[in-house]
């Protein structure tokens, strides 16, 4: 389980709290908390520990819940996504 799309997107909003436009719309630290929402997400996951993940997921806002979501589905499926953490999108 190697979870590609799911490491970028922890990548992503680490680049995105750092980019100039989100530091000046003063919108650097939501970004820095999707992303670590989203690697605590990713580590439950590796770890085994997917009711942690699927908690976690629960708590989180909704759009990065879902990109975390969606990217979970790229990289293992619906079914494993609806199996292991209890999201899915139809």
């Amino acid at each position: 389980m190697s979870f590609k799309n799911l490491k970028n997107l922890v990548k992503d909003y680490t680049k995105q709290s750092k980019s100039k436009w989100a530091i000046k719309e003063d919108m650097a630290s939501m970004y820095t908390q999707d992303a670590a929402d989203t690697a605590a997400v990713l580590t439950h996951i590796l770890g085994g520990k997917f009711n942690r993940a699927e908690n976690k997921l629960s708590e989180m806002d909704t759009l990065p819940r879902d990109n975390a979501v969606l990217a979970i589905i790229e990289d293992m499926g619906n079914d494993w996504a609806k199996a292991n953490i209890g999201w899915s999108f139809k």
